[in-house]
C-alpha cells in the first residue's frame, strides 16, 4: 500500500472581467460554460509503505475549455503560459496520474476539492473509468483532527503549526504543494488512526460546498443533538438557524445542565445527497449569551 498525494491548479473565470473587460464579448460561449474549474496542472508525490517518496509527477494540461488564462490564476501560481501551450491534453495528463496508482494505493489531497474537480473534468471529457481511485484520504480533515483544531486548517497554517520550513514563493505550485502536504502528513501519520478517515466510495463523501444554506430544510432524522459530555439529548433553547457558513443551535443538557452549542455543516456528495457534519460543544455562560444574541438578531432582522 502506498499514498499518492495529489495537488491541482485550475483556470477559471472568477473575477476575470476585472482584468479582461471584454472577455465575454470576445468569447461569448464562456457565458454558458458547464465546467467551472479547468485543470491546468497536476502534481503528485507517491509515498511507499515506509512513508518515503518513491515517485513524483508534474504535468501541465493545455487549456481547451477556457481558451484565455485568468491573469489572477497566473499571478497566484506563477505558471508560464508557454508551459501550458506545450502541455498535454486532459486524457493524457490524467493517465499519467493513473499510471502511478497500484491496487490498494490510497489517493490523497489537501481537502476534497481536488478529487471533486478530477471527477468533474473527467465527466466533461468523457473519461469514464475512475475505478483506480479505489480509496481516498482527505489529509486536511485528518491533520485538523489529529492536531486538535476545530476549524479546518489551510496547508500554510498546518506547516506553521508543525514548524515545517517553507521556501518563499514555493506554495501554489502543484508538485510543491503535494510535497509539502506529504511533509505534513508524515509528521502526524498513525497507521491505526488513519483507518477511520479512509473513504472507499468517493461519490458518497461530502465533497461539495452548498452555495446557499437559506431555504434548506434540515432532515432531523440525520441530526443527533446530543450533549458531548454525558451523551444525553439536549433541550433545544434556540433551533437551528443559518449563521455564516453553518447552522447553529443552542440548548441545555437534560442531565448535566451544560450549555451546548450545536453546529451543523451541510455539504453535498458527488451523487447529490446532502450530508451533515454535526459538532456539539459545551460552552460557558458568556459564549452562550454571545451566540444567543446572534440568533435573536437573526429572528428580529
Amino acid at each position: 500500500m502506498a499514498f499518492i498525494i495529489i495537488d491541482l491548479e485550475f483556470n477559471n473565470l472568477s473575477g476575470i472581467h476585472k482584468y479582461i473587460p471584454n472577455v465575454y464579448n470576445d468569447y461569448p460561449n464562456l457565458k454558458k460554460l458547464d465546467l467551472v474549474n479547468e485543470i491546468i496542472e497536476i502534481g503528485a508525490v507517491k509515498l511507499d509503505s515506509h512513508m518515503e517518496p518513491c515517485e513524483e509527477l508534474k504535468v501541465f494540461i493545455k487549456p481547451s475549455v477556457i481558451p484565455v488564462i485568468n491573469p489572477k490564476i497566473l499571478d497566484i501560481t506563477k505558471i508560464d503560459i508557454k508551459d501550458l501551450e506545450n502541455g498535454v491534453d486532459f486524457i493524457e495528463g490524467i493517465n499519467k496520474l493513473r499510471s502511478m496508482v497500484s491496487k490498494g494505493d490510497i489517493i490523497c489531497s489537501w481537502a476534497k476539492d481536488d478529487i471533486a474537480e478530477i471527477i468533474r473534468n473527467a465527466n466533461y471529457y468523457g473519461y469514464n473509468d475512475l475505478t483506480w481511485i479505489d480509496n481516498y484520504l482527505d489529509i486536511q480533515e485528518y491533520v485538523t483532527k489529529i492536531l486538535g483544531f476545530r476549524k479546518s486548517l489551510s496547508l500554510k497554517n498546518a506547516l506553521k503549526a508543525l514548524k515545517i520550513k517553507v521556501n518563499e514563493g514555493a506554495l501554489h505550485d502543484a508538485l510543491n504543494d503535494s510535497i509539502y502536504t506529504a511533509h505534513v502528513f508524515k509528521n502526524v501519520y498513525n497507521a491505526r488512526a488513519i483507518k477511520k478517515y479512509i473513504i472507499e466510495d468517493i461519490y458518497k463523501m461530502p465533497a461539495l460546498e452548498v452555495k446557499s444554506l437559506e431555504g434548506i430544510k434540515l432532515d432531523y432524522n440525520k441530526i443527533n443533538q446530543i450533549c458531548p459530555k454525558c451523551q444525553k439529548k439536549i433541550k433545544v433553547d434556540y433551533p437551528f438557524s443559518v449563521v455564516g457558513w453553518r447552522f447553529i443551535c443552542l440548548g441545555t443538557c437534560t442531565k448535566c445542565n451544560s450549555k451546548i452549542l450545536d453546529e451543523l455543516i451541510v455539504r453535498k456528495s458527488l451523487s447529490g445527497e446532502e450530508i451533515y457534519k454535526e459538532v456539539a460543544t459545551v460552552i460557558d455562560e458568556y459564549d452562550y449569551l454571545r451566540y444567543e444574541n446572534k440568533l435573536k438578531n437573526k429572528v428580529y432582522n
